[in-house]
């Protein structure tokens, strides 16, 4: 399914800037459906001759929508929408004056030309009925006011701004200040009087500046000076406003501002306490790998005691697979969840391992590639102890004699399972080492058989193991 932006393309002689423009003036203009109580819609002039296409369409929160059905690749020509088509012509807002009956229901229509960098690329009607918006007040004029001054600047080409903010627009609704030109606050909706009253403001707003509150600085005389859409926040306490600054661009200079206003003291709570379990989960497996750490420690310690190569071996081994745990635990402490990309857990066990196994005098290369993107450490722990007893078996056996050679590491994954490779172009094995009675080859087996994978061997020129895992583990199973 095309975006916005290329369906724009398809149907128009659009650029690719043109284009985003449009998409960009879309991503913004819930707040003009709301102060406008009307429905939108973006008529783009197609390929054929006074041929209009509708690409998108908004409905209003402050009113009922005139149009409950999808309006979107609607096509329409000159005779249809007169309005629609003097507007791109003549590059001004045509505004009908008296409602116009469409089925029985009286509608009006402002038909404003979208400007950029100086041409008129579409047209943005706003189509409200005045008997299903609010009753006239001064809420009503407030709201209409502002959303004339909004068209105004996307037929000058200022809306949306060049500098965007992002993050989700909140709903006129939610709380709207009026400021004048020097940032002073002339009306306030009852919503957003109340979000003041909850960061404990009881007296009268205005005339004053918000900066004059006691609420910390604000980002409007950073949008006064900027000419740009600026987002900031009041608190105090536990309790949260956001504000969305929208200056009323007149030519050079800011005839006023709007601040959308939206209590997010629920959101930021939860936001705090997400962020208190995340920094406890990364501690836990902090501590996790420091302690895995420290009985790898003490089995090196014992190792250098012991006079039996076999134990010493049996010992390394042991340490090879506790670290190729305290690695995982690493990795998960580094993010905020609970999940890694065992690409980057491979390449460290492969790290650690050729830094163990692999001598000076040994000219054996470890390479590593691929990526799984975010795994389950239910996952990635049995991997990774998987590739550290793979990695080990490839060096000890693959290259006899002090051959030099690769040991290769491919990991990749798609939504039902993980792959593991592990190749080298050493002398070869059979299938039997695996079968046979080794304490490693024997925990490889059942690392896999647990997570329902499957091992696949094949041996030409060279080793490869192929291992297979289902991301879903059959928990019956």
């Amino acid at each position: 399914m095309s975006t916005l932006a290329e369906r724009i393309r398809e149907v128009s002689d659009l650029s690719e800037r043109e284009a985003e423009h449009l998409r960009s003036l879309c991503s913004a203009w819930q707040v003009l459906a709301d102060l406008s109580f009307s429905d939108l819609l973006l008529y783009v002039p197609t390929r054929h001759a006074d041929v209009y296409e509708i690409c998108a369409q908004l409905r209003p929160f402050t009113s009922q929508t005139l149009y409950p059905n999808d309006m979107v690749r609607t096509r329409l020509s000159q005779p249809e929408q007169p309005a629609v088509e003097r507007a791109y012509r003549e590059g001004r807002v045509w505004s009908q004056e008296e409602p116009v009956l469409v089925d029985g229901i009286p509608i009006r229509m402002d038909a404003v030309p979208v400007r950029y960098e100086g041409k008129v690329i579409a047209v943005l009607t706003k189509e409200g009925s005045p008997a299903t918006s609010r009753r006239p007040g001064r809420l009503e004029q407030v709201y209409l006011n502002a959303a004339d001054h909004v068209s105004k600047m996307i037929c000058d080409g200022v809306f949306p701004f060049s500098d965007p903010v992002r993050g989700e627009w909140p709903r006129v609704g939610d709380g709207l200040y009026v400021l004048d030109e020097e940032g002073r606050v002339s009306w306030a909706s009852p919503n957003a009087l109340s979000s003041l009253r909850r960061l404990g403001i009881k007296q009268n707003v205005l005339g004053r500046q918000l900066d004059e509150l006691g609420l910390g600085e604000t980002p409007v005389k950073d949008a006064i000076t900027s000419l740009q859409l600026r987002d900031g926040e009041l608190e105090r306490g536990n309790n949260h406003v956001m504000l969305r600054v929208v200056p009323l661009v007149d030519g050079d200079a800011v005839a006023g501002l709007l601040a959308l206003a939206k209590d997010v003291s629920e959101l930021r709570e939860k936001e705090r306490v997400i962020s208190v379990k995340d920094a406890t989960i990364r501690e836990i497996h902090h501590r996790v790998k420091n302690n895995l750490q420290t009985i790898a420690s003490l089995l090196r310690l014992q190792g250098r005691r012991l006079q039996s190569e076999e134990a010493k071996a049996a010992l390394q081994e042991s340490v090879l697979r506790i670290g190729s745990i305290a690695l995982v635990h690493e990795t998960l402490s580094e993010d905020t969840s609970d999940v890694a990309d065992f690409g980057v857990v491979a390449r460290r066990v492969a790290q650690m391992v050729s830094d163990v196994l692999v001598l000076p005098e040994r000219r054996v290369e470890v390479k590593v590639a691929g990526s799984t993107g975010p795994i389950g450490a239910d996952i990635s722990t049995p991997m990774a102890v998987t590739l550290a007893e793979l990695l080990q078996n490839a060096i000890e056996h693959a290259f006899p004699d002090g051959r030099s050679g690769t040991v290769g590491v491919d990991v990749s994954a798609d939504e039902n399972e993980v792959v593991l490779v592990v190749w080298d172009d050493g002398v070869g094995v059979s299938s039997e080492p695996l079968e046979g009675a080794r304490l490693g080859l024997q925990i490889l087996r059942s690392l896999v058989e647990e997570l329902g994978g499957k091992i696949e061997i094949s041996s030409n020129g060279g080793t490869r193991v192929e291992v297979k895992v289902p991301i879903q583990v059959d928990a019956t199973g």
